[in-house]
Order: C-alpha cells, then sequence, then structure tokens
C-alpha cells in the first residue's frame, strides 16, 4: 500500500500547489494569487520559500535543443534496446515490419520454387526417358 494514505491533507495540498506552479513556470503564466485561491487551507507564508525557490530555477534553466545525430542515434538505440545481439534469423524477421515480413516471404517462397523445379528437371528428365524407352519398346 503506498504511503501517501498516511499523508496529511495539507501536505497533499502543498504538492498540488507546487505541481500547478511548476506547470504555470512552464506556460509563462505565473499568477501567484489565482494558485493559493484554489488552495483555501494553505497561506502564502506556508510555501512562500518553495515557490520562490521554484521561480529562481526555473529562470536559471535554459532551454537545450538536441542535435538530430543525438535524436537519430536515441531513436535507433531505443528501438533495438530489448533485442539481444545474437537473435536467430525467425527472430529478427518477426521483428520487422509487416510489410517487410511479406517481401521476405515473397522473396523466400520464389527461391524455393526455383530451386524445386531445377532439382525436379533431372527427375522429369528421368520420367521422359522410360516413356520413350516403353514406346521404343512397344
Amino acid at each position: 500500500m503506498p504511503f501517501s494514505f498516511f499523508r496529511n491533507h495539507s501536505q497533499q495540498q502543498i504538492e498540488d500547489l507546487l505541481l500547478a506552479h511548476a506547470d504555470a513556470l512552464a506556460d509563462g503564466s505565473v499568477d501567484l494569487d489565482t494558485l493559493l485561491e484554489q488552495y483555501t487551507t494553505l497561506t502564502a507564508s506556508q510555501v512562500e520559500g518553495l515557490l520562490l525557490l521554484a521561480e529562481r530555477i526555473s529562470s536559471v534553466l535554459t532551454e537545450v535543443k538536441p542535435s538530430d545525430t543525438f535524436v537519430s542515434q536515441l531513436r535507433y538505440e531505443l528501438s533495438h534496446a530489448g533485442l539481444p545481439e545474437d537473435l536467430g534469423f525467425w527472430m529478427r524477421l518477426r521483428h520487422l515490419s509487416p510489410r517487410t515480413q511479406l517481401a521476405a516471404a515473397s522473396i523466400g517462397g520464389a527461391t524455393l520454387a526455383g530451386v524445386v523445379l531445377i532439382a525436379s528437371r533431372p527427375l522429369w528428365e528421368m520420367v521422359g526417358i522410360r516413356r520413350n524407352r516403353r514406346t521404343a519398346i512397344a
């Protein structure tokens, strides 16, 4: 059972107020009076230090945009994170997209049909030779 059951009501309201304040800081629309009106049991003196600290931290932090190389490398790492390196052929095939699986199955089927035709050619030639001998004997 989580410990939130044992928290008192004012502690939970302080956490909710700080969360709402952080969201307002991220949006750039901080109005402290409006936030405090939503939480009637709290006074400004109870949370003033925490809100001031949050605002100071927000003013110091700058937005950072990652490079395209980093984004593509991270995407690759995350998409292959759950796959072990020594996957067998069938496991690797299962992790491909359905379109790629269909293409692989088509190529594999065509290859198999070609091999079967090539391998059965001598058999058909033998059957043809025997037919010719039977007709020649009769």
